[in-house]
């Protein structure tokens, strides 16, 4: 071995998929025995496994060995690994660690162009294998591992550990064709400031045009020395040796004392593909266009977030970014241009300095051409610049030089900008384009777009509302036109599949739109939480039908879609909510662990795809209509059998003694009311029931799988039958114990939508008596025939108690009652608005704050406030939809005039607000009054 003493976060998605397949126990080795031996084997110290080849993670391996077993190596962190390492190294050779720490004191360095050679640990977590160096490296700029040549190196599913010491670090240089993957692999530990390590803790690059190296959740989150510029070490260095591509997958990087990864030189491209990017000093992102003859470099689906304010919980006192630059578009001098940046959230909210959010490379370094931002959504709520384009020397740098915002919404609380305007364009950027784009900045004196010096410009479509000018053009050949200056965002967005980057004023990020857009719908019928510890941790899931976050409980950098969310938790007793359709298909902890649960019960990520197994995807009414063929034929032919199998059937009879009777019970498995039984004020989910039975031998019955897991009277009593056999509420439980294998993997799974429902509805009685009144009214008042009727709001609702039967439903933020007397009214007190009304039978007068409304207006999506100045305004508006008066804002005045799709009225110093479907396609405004418009439906 060769010690080498010469010579830049994101967090851990999961352990991979494909973390070896549990084959150890099937594997025959070739027991090499001791380092002697080792050294003495072939090739390079190991022979051919007696099983022949193996193919792991596409890779076809001549021989896979086990470093504890077949190598000798001493996984306690005593006895250096350096031998026996080096012995190993050769083509078609995987080494497989088990959980252990192993001492490396010298470099593995090579050139020797090997072809497939793989370092994979074999433990649960990338954290199990860790690889561990000496304390403080003497003073040494240690590096592990050096491979400047070869293909196909795979190193996987292992920790590097620089310790909590200010010196101790170990750097890798990985250099291969093609094919090379670094996944799972995590350092560990603070990293010290480049007097103690390298440049950069991952050098990485692609020696041939058409190769592609891989990077797949690579990790360095825990704190380093941020000693300034240029003293601090970066993460991930992409080289000037590089001329393929090298691909960044979910990496997590985040404090590191310089950019989390740079790729200026780089004569290939850097692409990266989602990931963390946080409080990285110096650059949170430092790339270039690249100059590959094919491929251009780009960013996508990646979030980048500087908050110098609140760093993590491994800084340490005194530890304080310098001038964390969010993106700097940077080729140094090399003159590259083109690059994209797609589908990215950038989320700027402190920093003591810095280039700005966006920037480009000065022109004293060159400068770099063009570049493309599009569906990307900014976030600035500070005084440094959002967007800065430096000019160009149009001598050194390759064409075009234009800058292209498509679909960019810009937003924040910034209230100066250093160029005056939140985008500025230098001199020679010509050809730029802006479209169908956002600038929302209320706040201080701050202007638009400025661009100076520049040619052949254009600005269209695209909404610039800002308290300075709208545009700035300073010698500069700019084409506008249907420019926008309202309180909202474009309107409308010229692509529907790209709206959600132009969508309302706040918006920063899709999950924060999706999470608003889908909190105007009905909650879905299973309730997800994921509830901190108090340790840092990150998680990622999938559901197999439908998925929503609950408003306030996400934050921006949390990833969230129709199906899956990606998300972090830190703070004790703080928690990540979600309503979702359907099973929880996969569940992991990326990093950390947190309490998880489902419909109230606790679970494990072992289990929480049990959680609610067998239940569909359909709505309770689904439930309980779908199930009349199905329960009658079951309980007929499957309640007296005696079947083990998971499809065993029982059947629940509920039988009235002739006093009034209400009932809650849940099952584990899965539910099923026999229709002709059940009164439309019960309520039934797959798993769970609330309802009522009076006359005597008349019964409530249920067929389900699985055990009755709970049971109570909530008021009365009656007689219960579980398959022809007499039970009671202490017995039922036990009723049918032993009689499904599915019993033990599905107790945690009991859904509790109607235990939750009634829960809530109990305490939103007891609250609404001690607490203060919601400052909003909702009143439904019987009109003689009856009535029922289901309702949403977007953040809190109480029911006045003496308005609220037994048989209603009210949860924090919807309800189901009835109402039928003429003028008795079922009342509730609400924060937030009214996302939806219906009545699932008959009709009944709905009140808002004393206004008479149309309950059909809660189903219109989008909202226009008009708010007066003093002086009369007069506006006509018409909507490609339907429009009408919002109630919560009040009522308009006799001179204004609703049709379906066009409003007429003036304002002085009141508001007149609407709520609308479709898109706005006619204003126009006489005054000087302001509009606020909300966008919910993309």
């Amino acid at each position: 071995m060769v010690r080498l003493t010469d010579g830049g976060d994101d967090e851990s998605a999961e352990d991979s998929d494909s973390i070896l397949e549990s084959q150890l126990n099937r594997r025959n080795y070739l027991k090499i025995g001791a380092a002697a031996a080792a050294s003495a084997a072939l090739p390079a110290g190991v022979a051919s496994a007696a099983s022949g080849p193996e193919e792991r993670f596409g890779i076809q391996w001549d021989r896979v060995v086990n470093a504890v077993d077949d190598l000798g190596m001493d996984p306690n962190g005593n006895d250096p690994i350096d031998n026996q390492l080096d012995a190993a190294y050769g083509s078609g050779t995987l080494i497989e660690f088990p959980p252990g720490e192993y001492l490396v004191t010298s470099t593995l360095s090579a050139n020797d162009n090997v072809s497939r050679f793989g370092m994979v640990g074999t433990g649960g977590s990338h954290k199990d294998v860790q690889f561990v160096f000496p304390p403080g490296n003497n003073g040494e700029k240690f590096r592990f591992i050096q491979i400047t040549s070869g293909d196909h190196h795979v190193l996987k599913n292992f920790s590097i550990q620089q310790t909590d010491d200010d010196t101790t670090s170990a750097d890798i240089w990985l250099a291969n064709d093609d094919g090379a993957l670094i996944e799972d692999v995590e350092w560990l530990g603070r990293t010290p400031s480049d007097n103690y390590a390298r440049r950069q803790l991952l050098a990485y690059d692609c020696s041939s045009v058409d190769g592609v190296n891989v990077g797949r959740r690579i990790y360095m989150r825990e704190g380093a020395v941020i000693p300034g510029y240029p003293d601090g070490v970066a993460g991930i260095r992409v080289q000037g040796g590089s001329v393929g591509e090298i691909r960044l997958v979910d990496c997590h990087i985040e404090q590191r004392g310089s950019s989390s990864f740079r790729a200026t030189h780089t004569r290939g491209v850097l692409r990266v593909e989602g990931g963390l990017f946080k409080n990285n000093d110096n650059t949170n992102m430092r790339i270039s266009g690249g100059d590959h003859p094919s491929k251009q470099s780009w960013i996508k689906g990646a979030t980048m977030v500087v908050d110098a304010d609140n760093l993590n919980e491994h800084a340490r006192d005194g530890d304080q970014l310098e001038s964390p630059t969010g993106l700097l578009v940077d080729s140094t001098g090399n003159g590259y241009s083109g690059l994209l940046i797609e589908d990215c959230d950038f989320i700027y909210k402190s920093s003591p300095a810095g280039r700005g959010v966006i920037s480009t490379s000065p022109p004293s370094w060159g400068g770099h051409g063009s570049f493309t931002l599009r569906n990307c959504r900014i976030q600035n709520d500070t005084s440094l610049q959002t967007i800065q384009a430096y000019s160009v020397d149009t001598s050194e740098t390759d064409t075009p030089w234009g800058v292209n915002l498509e679909n960019v919404s810009i937003t924040g609380d910034a209230t100066s900008q250093p160029a005056g305007a939140a985008v500025h364009l230098d001199a020679n950027r010509d050809g730029s384009t802006i479209q169908n784009s956002c600038i929302h900045l209320p706040n201080g004196d701050v202007s638009g777009v400025r661009i100076d010096d520049s040619s052949n410009c254009e600005i269209v479509d695209t909404n610039i509302n800002v308290t300075g000018q709208a545009t700035v053009f300073n010698s500069a050949d700019v084409d506008t036109s249907n420019i926008t200056s309202s309180d909202s965002c474009p309107l409308p967005s010229a692509d529907s599949s790209t709206s959600d980057s132009s969508t309302s004023d706040n918006t920063s990020t899709d999950s924060t739109t999706d999470s608003t857009t889908d909190s105007t719908t009905e909650p879905l019928p299973n309730d997800l939480r994921i509830v901190g510890t108090g340790t840092q941790t990150q998680y990622e899931f999938t559901v197999t039908d439908a998925l929503q976050p609950v408003d306030g409980t996400v934050e921006e950098w949390d990833d969230v879609t129709s199906t899956s969310a990606t998300g972090w938790i830190t703070t004790a007793g703080s928690e990540d909510t979600f309503t979702f359709s359907g099973d929880v298909s996969s569940f992991s902890f990326l990093e950390g662990e947190a309490e998880i649960y489902v419909n109230g019960e606790q679970v494990t990520a072992s289990t929480i795809t049990d959680a609610t197994s067998d239940s569909t995807s359909d709505s309770t009414s689904d439930s309980t209509s779908d199930s009349t063929s199905d329960s009658t034929s079951d309980s007929t032919s499957d309640s007296t059998s005696d079947s083990t199998s998971d499809s065993t059937s029982h059947e629940l009879r509920i039988v009235g003694t002739g006093t009034q009777a209400q009932y809650e019970f849940t099952v584990s498995d899965s539910l099923q009311a026999v229709d002709s039984t059940i009164e439309s004020w019960d309520d039934v989910s797959s798993t769970s029931a609330t309802g009522w039975v009076t006359t005597d031998g008349v019964a409530d019955v249920y067929n389900f799988t699985g055990d009755v897991t709970s049971f109570s009277w909530l008021g009365g009593e009656a007689d219960l039958y579980v398959d022809g056999q007499q039970v009671t509420v202490s017995t039922i439980t036990d009723a049918t114990s032993g009689s499904s294998s599915t019993d033990s993997s599905t107790d945690s799974a009991t859904d509790s939508s109607t235990d939750s429902s009634t829960d809530s509805a109990t305490d939103s009685s007891t609250d609404s008596s001690t607490d203060e009144p919601l400052p909003n009214e909702l009143r439904i008042v019987g009109t003689g025939t009856q009535a029922q009727y289901e309702f949403a709001v977007s953040d809190s609702l109480q029911a006045v108690d003496s308005t609220i039967e037994s048989w209603d439903d009210v949860s924090s933020t919807s309800a189901t009652g009835w109402v039928t007397t003429d003028g008795v009214a079922d009342v509730y007190n609400f924060t937030g608005d009214v996302t939806s009304f219906s009545f699932l039978e008959g009709q009944a007068d709905v009140y808002v704050n004393g206004t008479q409304v149309d309950p059909e207006v809660f189903s219109l999506p989008n909202r226009l406030v008009v708010n007066g100045d003093g002086t009369e305004t007069k506006y006509n508006l018409k909507v490609s939809g339907q429009i009408m008066n919002d109630p919560l804002v009040g009522a308009i005045e006799s001179a204004d005039t609703v049709s379906d799709d066009r409003v007429r009225g003036t304002v002085t110093e009141d508001s007149d607000a609407f709520r609308f479907s479709g898109d706005i396609s006619q204003l126009t405004l006489a005054g000087d009054a302001s509009l606020v418009f909300e966008d919910n439906d993309g």
